[in-house]
C-alpha cells in the first residue's frame, strides 16, 4: 500500500511563506516522508509534486501544513474536498492566525510531535447557503466562519425579512447581516457586536450589521440544525453573498429568497494540546482576549466618612 502524503499549502504573496515552505518540504523529506505540493506553490518548491486541493483527502494524505494564517486556511478550506477532507495544521506568519496552531518559530518541533501522535482533533462545522429560485434551491459553497449579505451599494441599507425555522422572526433595515459558525464566532461576527462561542459546539449565529433604530434585530446564537431563512424586501437595490472572504456572488436580485443550514460536510484541525477545550481557551487568551497585568493588591482608595 502506497504510503499517504503530507501536503503542503501556503500563502502565495508572500516571500515568508513561501521560504518557510520550501523548508518544511526539506525538513519532511529528509524523515523519509512523502509530500505532496499543493499546485499553486509546486513550481517554486518541486514541480513534480504538485496536487489539487481537490484531490487531497484523508485516503492520500495524512494531514496538510497551511502556511500564512486564517485568510490562507479558508482559501485551503474552500477547494478541499467537501467530504474526507485531510486535516489541517495552520501555521501562522502574519498577525493574529486565530485557527493556525504553529508559527515560524515552533514548526519544525511541532511537526515531530504530530509525527509521534501528540495531537487532538478538532472537528469544526460548516454553513451552507441556498438561493431560492422559481421553487428551486440553488446550492452555494459551504462555509467554515461565515456567510455575509451585504447591499450591492454600501451607501444603502438593505430590507430584510427574517425567519427560523419557518417562523418570521424579524423585519430589518440592516447594512447587512452575518450568519456565522461557531469558528467564525471570533472573526467579522465578533467585530460586529456579536458573541464568541466555543469552536466545538455546533451552532450558527445571526448578527446584523447596523441595525436601523428600533427594528430589533439583535445577535441571535441558534442550534446548528436550525434553517435561517432570509428574504431581500428593498426594491431596485440587489445584494451580494461573500462567503468566507473567499466568494462572492454578486447581483443577488429583490425578493430572493436565501436559506442558511449545516452543511454536510466539516473541517478538522490538529491541535497540539491534551484536550480541545484547553487549546481553545488558551488561544482565545492568548489572541483574542488578552491579559490586563492588574496587581493583586490594586485596591479602591478608601472613602472618608463624615459621621452623618
Amino acid at each position: 500500500m502506497d504510503k499517504k502524503a503530507i501536503s503542503l499549502a501556503c500563502r502565495m504573496d508572500s516571500e515568508r511563506a513561501i521560504k518557510l515552505t520550501k523548508r518544511i518540504f526539506e525538513f519532511l523529506v529528509k524523515k523519509g516522508e512523502v509530500v505532496q505540493l499543493e499546485t499553486r506553490i509546486a513550481p517554486k518548491i518541486f514541480p513534480h509534486s504538485g496536487k489539487d486541493l481537490s484531490e487531497m483527502n484523508t485516503d492520500n494524505t495524512k494531514f496538510l501544513i497551511s502556511t500564512g494564517g486564517d485568510g490562507t486556511i479558508l482559501r485551503v478550506v474552500s477547494s478541499l474536498p467537501l467530504r474526507k477532507a485531510p486535516p489541517i495544521l495552520g501555521v501562522n506568519i502574519g498577525s493574529l492566525g486565530f485557527l493556525d496552531e504553529s508559527n515560524e518559530r515552533t514548526i519544525f518541533n511541532d511537526i515531530n510531535r504530530v509525527l509521534n501522535g501528540e495531537y487532538v482533533i478538532e472537528n469544526c462545522s460548516k454553513i451552507v447557503p441556498y438561493i431560492i429560485k422559481d421553487n428551486e434551491e440553488i446550492k452555494l459553497n459551504s462555509a467554515l466562519n461565515e456567510i455575509l449579505i451585504v447591499s450591492s451599494k454600501s451607501s444603502k441599507v438593505l430590507l430584510l425579512s427574517v425567519k427560523i425555522d419557518g417562523v418570521y422572526l424579524n423585519r430589518s433595515y440592516v447594512d447587512g447581516i452575518i450568519i456565522s459558525t461557531a469558528v467564525g464566532s471570533t472573526a467579522y461576527n465578533l467585530s460586529a457586536g456579536g458573541a464568541i462561542v466555543k469552536s466545538n459546539m455546533d451552532i450558527m449565529e445571526i448578527t446584523p450589521l447596523n441595525s436601523f433604530a428600533r427594528t430589533g434585530l439583535k445577535p441571535i446564537v441558534l442550534p446548528i440544525d436550525s434553517e435561517i431563512e432570509i428574504q431581500l424586501l428593498r426594491p431596485r437595490l440587489n445584494a451580494k453573498i461573500i462567503i468566507d472572504g473567499q466568494r462572492t456572488f454578486k447581483k443577488i436580485p429583490p425578493n430572493t429568497i436565501i436559506k442558511i443550514r449545516k452543511a454536510n460536510a466539516y473541517n478538522s484541525f490538529i491541535r497540539l494540546s491534551q484536550s480541545q477545550s484547553e487549546n481553545y481557551i488558551k488561544r482565545l487568551r492568548k489572541k483574542i482576549i488578552g491579559t490586563l497585568k492588574v496587581p493583586l493588591d490594586d485596591s479602591p482608595e478608601e472613602e472618608f466618612n463624615s459621621g452623618f
